[in-house]
């Protein structure tokens, strides 16, 4: 069962034209809200920036290992990451998944930018300086179990049109799409080769 809304405003675009699209709204997006688990089941959220999203659709975060994420994903693998483009009517998406630690430093140094250095403070040890080799610098890859994306595609004035509509008819305003992916489509798609390069 859902939701009227739900309902009303789902779409089976194909997977092809359902991945560019969220690639899309994610290139427009500076971050996402990143979401794990404590021990004592509280959730912890903070803003991150996507690294990579590679082509068989693992996110790529780099972050400090001796920080409280790092403990939570190594307790409860699953996570959120959720982006909201609603300001400025690009939509929404959720992505639940599990993380895994890489501590490979040729991934780090792949991933890497200047700026990231700025959230590792030098501790003037000749180890830790906040470099790709620094042992605190790692990466989390998340991969997908779902995907929902809310898809805009009405202006504002179209999107307040639709309410104002929807309520005077008793209909369900739909500003746009939910499009569902789920984590077996993209493996199956990527083991039959049907997954295009970013």
């Amino acid at each position: 069962m859902s939701d009227q809304y739900t309902a009303a405003a789902s779409a089976a675009p194909s997977l092809s034209e359902k991945l560019a699209t969220l690639r899309g709204f994610l290139k427009a997006q500076k971050a996402t809200i990143f979401t794990t688990r404590a021990k004592d089941g509280s959730l912890h959220a903070r803003t991150m920036a996507i690294a990579e999203i590679t082509p068989d659709w693992k996110f790529r975060y780099i972050y400090d290992k001796e920080s409280h994420k790092d403990e939570e994903v190594e307790q409860d693998s699953h996570v959120n990451i959720a982006a909201d483009g609603t300001h400025n009517n690009t939509g929404w998406v959720s992505i639940a998944g599990k993380a895994k630690r890489v501590e490979d430093h040729a991934v780090v140094e792949k991933l890497w930018n200047p700026t990231i250095k700025a959230w590792f403070a030098d501790k003037g040890d000749g180890v830790h300086d906040g470099t790709p080799s620094d042992p605190r610098v790692v990466a989390f890859e998340v991969s997908v179990d779902e995907i929902r994306h809310f898809h805009q595609e009405k202006t504002t004035l179209g999107t307040l049109t639709d309410i104002v509509t929807s309520t005077i008819s008793g209909a369900t305003a739909t500003p746009g799409s939910i499009r569902t992916i789920t984590g077996q489509e993209i493996s199956s798609a990527w083991a039959k080769n049907e997954l295009r390069e970013p």
